[in-house]
């Protein structure tokens, strides 16, 4: 998985074998964010702790909601700005999901993609597991692309990436990259600069 923090509820709940790998997959990204990756990520070392720290309290409070089903919601952390994506059973929840969030200390900006629908099956899960990895394998042999800086979730069918770019060349270059993918539904960007976040925009 690339750099940024992530967690997907879903990861931990299904015990059948591709929800399995993807779980593994979430804690090799978090254990590689903390010690290869923080290196070389815009985040640095300390940013990368912040943000596991951060996401962390997050992922407690959802798991305190009662919601219909916790593998719906997919949650990742680039310095503070919390991209939340997934279904959830109506908009009662989805306003208290958000509020929740908003309550843990840290969260700088949400960027809120919970949609209101039936439960995602096992089948569209693996899907969207499958066509992750594809993008993410994709932006790893692509040059000039630092992938730790970037977190790619795919949910419904739907491609979100969020994370913080070295320069406007890196950044110009990665939504390029992922706007001539033919194969993507729909494509929903959330990249800063790193000279933003270094002055607090």
């Amino acid at each position: 998985m690339l750099g940024e923090e992530r967690f997907s509820l879903g990861k931990i709940t299904n015990l059948f074998f591709i929800l399995f790998l993807a779980n593994s997959c979430a804690i090799v990204s978090t254990a590689g964010s903390l010690v290869g990756s923080a290196s070389t990520s815009t985040r640095g070392f300390s940013g990368t702790i912040e943000d596991s720290y951060l996401m962390t309290k997050i992922v407690s409070k959802i798991t305190l909601m009662k919601l219909s089903n916790f593998s719906n919601i997919n949650v990742s952390v680039v310095n503070g700005r919390v991209l939340i994506a997934g279904n959830v059973q109506n908009q009662k929840k989805r306003l208290e999901l958000i509020k929740k969030v908003w309550e843990v200390d840290g969260v700088k900006e949400i960027f809120n993609e919970i949609e209101i629908g039936v439960d995602r099956s096992f089948s569209e899960k693996a899907e969207d597991f499958i066509f992750e990895t594809k993008v993410e394998n994709r932006l790893l042999l692509e040059p000039g692309i630092y992938t730790n800086n970037y977190s790619v979730d795919v949910v419904n069918g739907n491609v979100y990436v969020i994370g913080i770019s070295s320069n406007i060349e890196e950044k110009t270059k990665i939504e390029n990259f992922l706007n001539k993918m033919t194969d993507i539904k729909k494509l929903i960007l959330l990249i800063d600069l790193e000279k933003n976040n270094k002055n607090g925009n």
